[in-house]
């Protein structure tokens, strides 16, 4: 069997802490972790890198002693990390966690990355450096604009001054010759993953963000922002285009006042969140996590379906596994 056509290793059984940002993901998981002997594996995309703390909510130094935690800030600011090489990454740290004998809990927002670990409407896209360095001269509302005729539903989904993203949508467009969306189905191959969801009312969503928001601001983020670039990192850099940074680096250019600024997080935050929530309406969970919900009741089921995963798996012929 030729490496293009081998099949996709088998994921280890694990769970998954998914919903829109601030809902309380990362408590949820630390608080399964403790309970259930696990160690967590990060899925969001600004947490991968290097020195971007406040503003991407990076665990503080008790929570990462408390708990081990995986694909946290393992890249520079310059390096290409994408869906596909997170997808690859992730697979193998579950697969080592459990090897130990713990249970992996992927938390985050980014469902970019679970679509590509689950390979769910997954497809292998187009590159073309040379198509790439055709558009990099364009300014970025340009890019937006172009993005805008040949693909509107894409466009809609992307923030206007996500260049990296803008540029990336607009690649793929020109080199396939229709939209992304009008590609046929993939079908995914989740599996062996406990699903959580959380759910937060709207209002006490909104809430958090606002003093999150505030949080950040009053504990560095500007000045976190102003470290970065004083050491060369480049102002339209992939991480920096992230909500939080884009507006801090926009305000210290002279584009957004600092009375503006906070609003300016805050809307974009909350807009995010309900691309999220859309994107995770359509993932089935196995458990939806509210302010009503009971730990000891939701361990108590994970333990559960854990081990009726490991009979299942022993019952298995060895060359299915």
């Amino acid at each position: 069997m030729s490496a293009d056509s081998s099949p996709i290793p088998v994921d280890p059984f694990y769970v998954a802490v998914i919903g829109p940002t601030a809902s309380g993901k990362s408590a949820l998981a630390l608080s399964l972790a403790a309970a259930l002997d696990g160690e967590l594996v990060n899925c969001d995309s600004v947490q991968l890198y290097r020195g971007f703390e406040i503003g991407a909510a990076q665990p503080v130094a008790a929570e990462l002693k408390a708990v081990p935690h995986h694909l946290w800030s393992v890249a520079e600011w310059h390096e290409a990390y994408d869906a596909r090489l997170y997808a690859e990454r992730a697979r193998g740290t579950l697969q080592e966690i459990d090897s130990r004998g713990r249970l992996p809990i992927l938390v985050g927002g980014t469902g970019l990355y679970l679509r590509a670990l689950w390979r769910e409407n997954w497809h292998e896209l187009p590159k073309s450096e040379s198509l790439r360095a055709e558009l990099a001269p364009l300014a970025t509302d340009e890019i937006h604009a172009r993005l805008l005729r040949r693909d509107p539903q894409r466009a809609a989904a992307l923030h206007p001054n996500d260049r990296f993203r803008l540029l990336r949508a607009l690649e793929i467009s020109l080199l396939l010759g229709h939209p992304v969306h009008q590609l046929p189905p993939e079908k995914g191959q989740r599996s062996r993953v406990f699903v959580i969801s959380l759910s937060v009312p709207r209002a006490t969503l909104h809430s958090r963000i606002e003093a999150r928001t505030r949080t950040m601001l009053e504990g560095g983020l500007i000045e976190e922002v102003e470290g970065l670039l004083a050491r060369g990192v480049a102002p339209d850099a992939k991480p920096m285009q992230s909500i939080g940074y884009a507006e801090v680096v926009a305000y210290l250019q002279g584009r957004l006042t600092r009375d503006n600024l906070e609003e300016a997080i805050v809307i974009a935050t909350r807009q995010y969140a309900k691309r999220q929530e859309t994107w995770f309406r359509k993932t089935e969970p196995d458990a939806i996590w509210t302010q009503e919900s009971d730990l000891a009741e939701l361990s108590a089921t994970i333990k559960s379906v854990r081990e009726a995963d490991r009979k299942a798996q022993r019952k298995r012929p060895s060359d299915e596994v």
